[in-house]
């Protein structure tokens, strides 16, 4: 039987996760970053500003790109039609169609798959911190 003057040691351990999404870090982080260093938040924000100015232009750049090709295909679709190949006038109009279906697809299938990885990680609990060894004397 244990001895009832032995005192009994507790210890607690906490662990606080955050998790955010997004381009910013919550108001509360942002902070902390200032604190560090002062003006760390204006580099923040500056970061994700061009961020977004240069996605937008890669976004334009690929509209424009995709619609020059289509225009490009309904012009030699036109040409091999005027030549009198209905043949190969409909093989590249199918074949542009097809083309750019597969792109969409590819590019939906991609995105789905990134949102569900992130989802997943999300909903993956915290490691475990590792508890300290207990003086058994």
């Amino acid at each position: 039987m244990p001895d009832q003057s032995q005192e009994r040691e507790f210890v607690r351990i906490e662990q606080h996760v955050a998790y955010y999404s997004g381009p910013l870090p919550p108001p509360e982080m942002m902070r902390g970053y200032e604190d560090v260093q002062f003006g760390s938040a204006d580099r923040i924000l500056a970061t994700m500003e061009r961020e977004q100015k240069q996605r937008a232009r890669y976004e334009n750049l690929g509209l424009l790109l995709a619609f020059l090709i289509a225009m490009a295909l309904i012009a030699l679709s036109a040409y091999a039609l005027a030549l009198g190949s209905v043949a190969a006038s409909i093989g590249v109009i199918v074949a542009g169609i097809a083309s750019t279906a597969g792109t969409f697809v590819y590019g939906n299938r991609a995105r789905h798959r990134q949102l569900r990885e992130r989802r997943e990680a999300m909903q993956k609990p915290p490691p475990r911190p590792e508890l300290p060894e207990r003086d058994s004397s």
